[in-house]
């Protein structure tokens, strides 16, 4: 080639952009069931070693990127799903009972009278869970119960550390922790 003369398009090595964008529109097509899981892993090699972009472009020609009607009814889909979370989050809020942190060492929780919180909810275990106080902060231990205790939506797995403004979920009942009384 003479000097000065630039190379055509085609022969330009592909940036990392470029490698990303791909790497995604595999990533949707396998997620979509476009690809399978082995195609996918080795056409993802393939777009890290391509030294064209000619290359790339032939590793993602049966793979289409989504039309703009398609990507905009996904993404509004999203909006408006997230919306509705919202929406369900904030209309529960208020309406779910509170349940007032303790200032005493040790709380029961659970479905039996003996228990300091009596839950009357059959999906409450007799010793569902503990509440306690120590050193100024409240965790929270479930009691091996059959249907799990749940702290904003997380599942109480060991002691968990608690605080006023939790959403706690035990069974079906759902409580919003509040900051103790003077």
């Amino acid at each position: 080639m003479a000097s000065g003369v630039t190379q055509p398009v085609d022969r330009l090595r592909p940036s990392a952009a470029d490698r990303d964008r791909a790497a995604e529109l595999l990533r949707r097509a396998c997620l979509d069931q476009r690809l399978s899981a082995e195609t996918f892993s080795g056409r993802l090699d393939l777009v890290y070693a391509a030294r064209t972009r000619a290359e790339l472009d032939r590793l993602l020609g049966d793979v289409p990127e989504p039309r703009l009607l398609r990507r905009l009814v996904l993404a509004g889909v999203t909006w408006l799903s997230s919306w509705s979370n919202d929406v369900r989050a904030a209309w529960r809020q208020p309406r779910t009972p509170r349940l007032v942190l303790p200032n005493r060492d040790q709380v029961l929780i659970g479905r039996s009278a003996a228990c300091d919180f009596v839950i009357a909810d059959g999906t409450v275990s007799a010793e569902h869970a503990v509440l306690m106080h120590i050193d100024g902060d409240w965790t929270l231990r479930d009691n091996g119960s059959t249907n799990g205790t749940y702290v904003n939506g997380l599942r109480v797995v060991d002691e968990m550390l608690v605080r006023a403004g939790d959403e706690l979920a035990l069974g079906y009942s759902r409580f919003i922790l509040a900051p103790p009384r003077p």
